[in-house]
Formats: structure tokens, sequence, C-alpha cells
């Protein structure tokens, strides 16, 4: 009996801590492998509008990203539903909205060029 209560407990702590379960936001460690792919998709879908540290066709990449450093969920979300931030001044992103590994991917490579400055890789 006493087997079976304690065997029902456990059962009954699972289920509930199950209910309370809170997804961890987390960003990819960024390695080589992302470094390279990071830069690739930013060359190929940022870089004709979004310079680094420049106005061009759209705002610095650098300034939008800045935002972000304390809240870089949010930006993931905004590049997984990106809307017009400023279309007053700037013409509208055409993107096509990121999946939410490529929104992760990018955060985290966009982030780890603002803290790393002096990164290769970084946009120009």
């Amino acid at each position: 009996m006493e087997r079976s209560f304690k065997f029902f407990l456990a059962l009954f702590v699972l289920l509930v801590g199950s209910l309370f379960a809170v997804e961890v936001f987390s960003l990819p460690k960024v390695t080589p492998e992302l470094k390279t792919e990071a830069q690739e998709y930013y060359n190929n879908e940022c870089k004709a509008c979004h310079r680094w540290a420049r106005k061009f066709a759209a705002p610095p990449m650098k300034e939008n990203v800045a935002q972000y450093t304390e809240k870089p969920e949010e930006m993931v979300r905004y590049l997984m539903h990106p809307t017009p931030k400023h279309p007053e001044t700037w013409p509208s992103m055409e993107i096509t909205p990121l999946t939410e590994d490529q929104a992760k991917m990018m955060t985290a490579w966009l982030l780890y060029i603002l803290a790393n400055p002096e990164d290769p890789g970084r946009p120009k």
C-alpha cells in the first residue's frame, strides 16, 4: 500500500510540475559554423539595405541591434513577424519572416558582432 502511494504521489508531482513548466529562452552558441551561416544570410538578405554603422536605404544595423541587447527574445519575435517600425522615414522592409531557428541564429550572431566589433566577419 505504501509503495503504491509513493508511486501515485510521484506521478502527481510530475503532472503538476509539467503544468507549470516554463520554457526558458536561449540563443544558440556562436560557433564558426553559425557565424558563416549568419554572415551569408546577412549578405544575401540584409546588406542590400542595412549597412552596419551608417544609414543607407535603411537604418544602420548596429543601431537596430543595440535596441535589443537586454531583450533578445524581442528581436527574435520581430524577425519572425517583421512589421514597419518607422514607415514615415524608411520604406517597409521586404523580408520573408524568418523561422524561429533562423531568427535565433541571426539574433545570436548580430548581438555577438555588436559585442565583438573587431570580429573579422563583422558586416561593413
